[in-house]
């Protein structure tokens, strides 16, 4: 199994931690993203997390959770994090309920809710971006406390996920042309191959069947993900590549 990078930790013990003292021990505490795919870089990647636990948090469970993440995450690592009712593991949904989530771009309603007395914290939302993440939970998922099978979500639930994360990959682009560049290689590959890519492996292995101006495109890309920096490619290059990765993906799940 793959193991916690040193950079994040301590941060994953004190969370965890927080969970167990929060929500009691009986909780599942899973970690997935870059850091179980062994593709996490320090201040540019998350920290991804799924907690599972026995039932709806309480109030008072739900301001302490609030509370915790807002001091824990960015420690170093920003947080994402959902938290889900265990009864989960053993039928998963799609799109899937969650109880609580946090990530950076919620911190200033997070911190809202904590200060406002009348928030109400118990209505339930779901994310369909949660079954893709659990598909990389099956595969590679760092199980840091409790022991649970983890269910990989039937291929219609997973497909679903795919094209909900990537729809958008034309007017996100060029804000994060990295992200967007080497999601669509790894979705392709799992399409393709059946396999369970970071964005950087996804790239490279999408590497040897590209021509131009793709293979460059990539190329810089995975630079870009690895910290160099990059003279990033004209839009116009950038829109064409992503159409045609989506023109491929489209193939694959025949979606017109």
């Amino acid at each position: 199994m793959r193991v916690l990078p040193d950079h994040i930790h301590a941060q994953v013990v004190l969370l965890t931690d927080a969970m167990r003292a929060i929500l009691g021990d009986a909780i599942v505490v899973l970690v997935h993203g870059s850091v179980a795919l062994g593709d996490y870089h320090p201040g540019r990647s998350d920290l991804d997390v799924l907690v599972f636990c026995d039932g709806a948090p309480t109030t008072a469970q739900y301001h302490q959770l609030a509370t915790a993440l807002l001091r824990i995450s960015t420690a170093p690592a920003p947080i994402e994090i959902s938290v889900l009712d265990a009864t989960l593991l053993a039928h998963w949904e799609h799109p899937a309920p969650f109880f609580f989530h946090y990530s950076e771009s919620w911190r200033d309603a997070t911190h809202a809710a904590v200060i406002d007395p009348t928030h109400r914290w118990d209505v339930i939302r779901t994310d369909p971006d949660l079954s893709a993440h659990m598909v990389i939970a099956h595969h590679h998922g760092i199980m840091v406390h409790g022991d649970a099978r983890v269910p990989l979500p039937l291929p219609h639930q997973a497909l679903a996920a795919v094209w909900y994360d990537i729809a958008a990959s034309e007017t996100q682009v060029h804000a994060t042309p990295d992200y967007v560049i080497l999601n669509l290689c790894r979705t392709i590959r799992w399409l393709a191959h059946g396999e369970v890519h970071s964005k950087s492996t996804g790239g490279m292995a999408m590497l040897p069947e590209l021509n131009e101006p793709a293979a460059t495109v990539v190329t810089q890309m995975l630079a870009m993900r690895h910290g160099a920096h990059v003279e990033l490619p004209d839009a116009q290059t950038l829109q064409l590549v992503v159409r045609q990765f989506l023109a491929r993906i489209h193939g694959f799940m025949q979606v017109e």
